[in-house]
Parts: C-alpha cells; structure tokens; sequence
C-alpha cells in the first residue's frame, strides 16, 4: 500500500523527501555523538536507522521510476 502511493510521487517530490530525510539523518546523528560526548556511553539509535530505511527506500523508488520509465 506504501509502496503504491510512493510510485505515485514525481521524481521531484521523491527527491524533496530524500533531501529532508538526509537532513533530519545528519541531525539525529548529531544529537547521538553529543549524547555520547556528554553521557558517556551509547544511546540506542532507533531512529536513525528509521530514517535510513526511509532514505534506502526513496532511493529504490527513484532507481525504479528511472528503469521503467525507460522505453525499450
């Protein structure tokens, strides 16, 4: 179902989210090195491996979008 309304974005729009998620990636990453800076031991990055997923996924779907999009 995600999948569907991801193939329904332009590659415009895909690459507005991937742009936002990278962003959003480099600041929990930032917040987690602060954390282990401050408190001395690791917090769990859940989140920054969500956005990575995100991230993986926008990029499939713009590398998909691409393939069919070429005619053979």
């Amino acid at each position: 179902m995600v999948a569907n309304k991801l193939a329904g974005l332009s590659d415009a729009e895909l690459a507005l989210m991937e742009k936002l998620l990278q962003k959003e990636f480099l600041e929990e990453a930032d917040r987690h090195r602060t954390w282990k800076t401050k408190n001395l031991y690791e917090k769990p990055y859940e989140k920054s491996q969500h956005l990575a997923r995100c991230i993986t996924a926008i990029k499939s779907q713009r590398d998909l979008n691409k393939m069919m999009e070429t005619r053979w």
